[in-house]
């Protein structure tokens, strides 16, 4: 499970009880789990990291419940603790107060999100590298390519670029941390994707090659992208901020499309350098 959540935690996503009920019964061919127990374990890995890591942002705040995307009662201690609000670990005080249990979570999301060394972290915990556990959400590939074997080298050239000069896109973007090809739970590839504390962008790449019908299908990635990068996080109030880049100027069109759905453009350099 704490491979699980800290895969969530990479692809600023999360994991909900029935999920993990599910996983555990098939994979690790567990007898019968009810979902509400599934939260035990939860509390015990996150004492075991913070044993080795005592500031460490509580991981288990990833695990959810499918009705509200927020952690049970269970993780009430941790946050209370974690926030110095002695309030959160009061008996029902999540279905009383669930706008400030709301707010809580968000906060604490927003740090494990940001952790860079979750593979030492659990190394430290539970004593071997971390692995990556076949997901459930690759296994159906819905007939989607999932390698690069077709990608052109002015695109590639492009993603790259885009990837690793986000300040060139938006001044306030200087800062993000970069990813490239990722994997969403839609099992869309996004070209790259910029993430900031409470924002993240997801970035579709058009090179010099694109025509006019693959720069439309850019607009509409875009706008599946941002529905469904804003569905996997857990935070209610993410900004998620969709960016169409091209190496040509877009046609009235288009430019009329993309200002309605509220989508940026950006116009790349022709030569990249």
């Amino acid at each position: 499970m704490a491979r699980w959540l800290i895969d969530a935690a990479k692809r600023r996503s999360s994991v909900t009880y029935g999920e993990a009920k599910r996983r555990l019964e098939s994979e690790f061919e567990f007898n019968t789990i009810f979902p509400m127990n599934i939260g035990i374990p939860a509390g015990a890995l996150m004492e075991r990291i913070l044993d080795v890591r005592r500031d460490c942002p509580l991981l288990n705040v990833l695990l959810v419940r499918q009705s509200d995307g927020m952690p049970g009662d269970g993780a009430g201690p941790f946050m209370a603790k974690y926030l110095d609000q002695a309030e959160l670990k009061e008996p029902g005080y999540r279905n009383r107060n669930p706008q400030q249990w709301r707010a809580a979570c968000d906060q604490i999301a927003t740090k494990v999100y940001a952790v860079r060394d979750w593979d030492q972290i659990y190394l430290r915990a539970f004593g071997e590298s971390l692995r990556v556990d076949p997901s459930p959400r690759s296994t159906e590939r819905d007939g989607i390519n999932h390698t690069r074997n077709g990608e052109g080298p002015n695109h590639k050239a492009l993603r790259l670029w885009v990837r690793d000069n986000p300040g060139r896109l938006r001044r306030g973007f200087a800062d993000f941390e970069t990813d490239t090809e990722v994997i969403l739970d839609s099992a869309d590839r996004v070209d790259v994707v910029y993430y900031g504390s409470s924002s993240t962008v997801v970035i579709e790449v058009k090179s010099i090659d694109s025509d006019d019908a693959d720069l439309r299908r850019g607009v509409f990635q875009c706008i599946k992208y941002r529905a469904v990068a804003k569905a996997m996080d857990m935070r209610r109030e993410l900004q998620v901020i969709p960016v169409l880049v091209t190496q040509k100027r877009l046609p009235g069109d288009l430019a009329d499309l993309i200002r309605r759905h509220d989508i940026s453009h950006f116009k790349a350099p022709s030569t990249l350098g």
